[in-house]
Protein backbone atom coordinates (compact mmCIF):
# COMPACT_ATOMS: atom_id res chain seq x y z
CA UNK A 1 0.00 0.00 0.00
CA UNK A 2 2.72 2.23 0.51
CA UNK A 3 4.19 1.62 -2.32
CA UNK A 4 1.12 2.87 -4.19
CA UNK A 5 0.15 5.89 -2.11
CA UNK A 6 3.73 6.83 -3.72
CA UNK A 7 3.31 6.43 -6.68
CA UNK A 8 0.00 8.44 -6.73
CA UNK A 9 1.68 10.74 -5.49
CA UNK A 10 4.67 11.47 -7.62
CA UNK A 11 2.28 10.90 -10.21
CA UNK A 12 0.05 13.82 -8.72
CA UNK A 13 3.21 16.01 -8.99
CA UNK A 14 4.30 14.80 -11.80
CA UNK A 15 1.19 16.06 -13.69
CA UNK A 16 0.83 19.56 -11.73
CA UNK A 17 4.62 20.06 -13.22
CA UNK A 18 3.71 19.25 -16.46
CA UNK A 19 0.59 21.88 -16.55
CA UNK A 20 2.53 24.22 -14.30
CA UNK A 21 4.92 24.46 -17.84
CA UNK A 22 2.13 24.54 -19.81
CA UNK A 23 1.07 27.59 -18.15
CA UNK A 24 4.50 29.27 -18.11
CA UNK A 25 5.42 28.38 -21.67
CA UNK A 26 1.89 30.45 -22.77
CA UNK A 27 2.66 33.38 -20.64
CA UNK A 28 5.97 34.00 -22.03
CA UNK A 29 4.83 33.45 -25.19
CA UNK A 30 2.27 36.36 -24.43
CA UNK A 31 4.47 38.53 -22.17
CA UNK A 32 6.97 38.23 -25.85
CA UNK A 33 4.19 38.93 -27.96
CA UNK A 34 3.35 41.89 -25.79
CA UNK A 35 6.51 43.40 -26.22
CA UNK A 36 6.41 45.98 -28.86
CA UNK A 37 2.82 47.06 -27.35
CA UNK A 38 5.05 47.73 -24.17
CA UNK A 39 7.60 49.63 -26.02
CA UNK A 40 5.23 51.53 -27.62
CA UNK A 41 3.53 52.47 -24.35
CA UNK A 42 7.51 53.78 -23.08
CA UNK A 43 7.89 55.75 -26.02
CA UNK A 44 4.75 57.28 -25.17
CA UNK A 45 5.63 58.03 -21.47
CA UNK A 46 8.93 59.29 -22.52
CA UNK A 47 7.72 61.26 -25.38
CA UNK A 48 6.35 65.33 -25.73
CA UNK A 49 2.68 63.95 -26.64
CA UNK A 50 2.88 62.23 -23.06
CA UNK A 51 3.27 65.64 -21.40
CA UNK A 52 -0.04 67.14 -23.87
CA UNK A 53 -2.19 64.55 -22.36
CA UNK A 54 -1.11 65.41 -18.73
CA UNK A 55 -1.99 68.85 -19.82
CA UNK A 56 -5.60 67.77 -20.65
CA UNK A 57 -5.93 65.57 -18.12
CA UNK A 58 -5.62 68.35 -15.89
CA UNK A 59 -8.29 70.40 -17.91
CA UNK A 60 -10.36 67.63 -17.27
CA UNK A 61 -10.52 66.59 -21.10
CA UNK A 62 -10.37 62.80 -20.30
CA UNK A 63 -13.22 62.70 -17.79
CA UNK A 64 -15.24 59.41 -17.89
CA UNK A 65 -12.27 57.76 -18.74
CA UNK A 66 -10.22 55.33 -17.86
CA UNK A 67 -6.74 56.67 -17.45
CA UNK A 68 -4.15 55.05 -15.41
CA UNK A 69 -1.36 55.37 -18.37
CA UNK A 70 -1.33 59.34 -17.27
CA UNK A 71 -1.24 58.72 -13.09
CA UNK A 72 1.63 60.04 -11.84
CA UNK A 73 3.22 56.62 -10.98
CA UNK A 74 1.38 54.47 -13.05
CA UNK A 75 3.82 53.46 -16.23
CA UNK A 76 6.83 53.95 -13.91
CA UNK A 77 5.41 51.13 -11.37
CA UNK A 78 5.05 49.00 -14.22
CA UNK A 79 8.67 49.80 -15.11
CA UNK A 80 9.65 48.44 -11.52
CA UNK A 81 7.72 45.55 -11.44
CA UNK A 82 8.79 44.89 -14.69
CA UNK A 83 12.72 44.76 -13.49
CA UNK A 84 11.38 42.67 -10.26
CA UNK A 85 10.09 40.15 -12.47
CA UNK A 86 12.96 39.55 -14.79
CA UNK A 87 15.32 39.24 -11.88
CA UNK A 88 12.96 36.23 -10.48
CA UNK A 89 13.23 34.90 -13.69
CA UNK A 90 16.37 34.92 -14.07
CA UNK A 91 16.29 33.42 -10.43
CA UNK A 92 13.81 30.97 -11.63
CA UNK A 93 15.85 29.93 -14.59
CA UNK A 94 18.46 28.71 -12.37
CA UNK A 95 16.72 26.41 -10.13
CA UNK A 96 14.85 24.94 -13.91
CA UNK A 97 18.56 24.79 -15.32
CA UNK A 98 19.97 23.06 -12.18
CA UNK A 99 17.55 20.17 -12.87
CA UNK A 100 18.89 19.58 -15.91
CA UNK A 101 22.55 18.77 -14.67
Amino acid sequence: MEARNRVKRMEDIFQRQLDVMDALQKLLAEVEASQPDFEELLAYYQSQTYMEDLSLEEKGHFWGMTRGVLSEDGVYNLLFDRGEVAEKLREVGELLKKEKQ
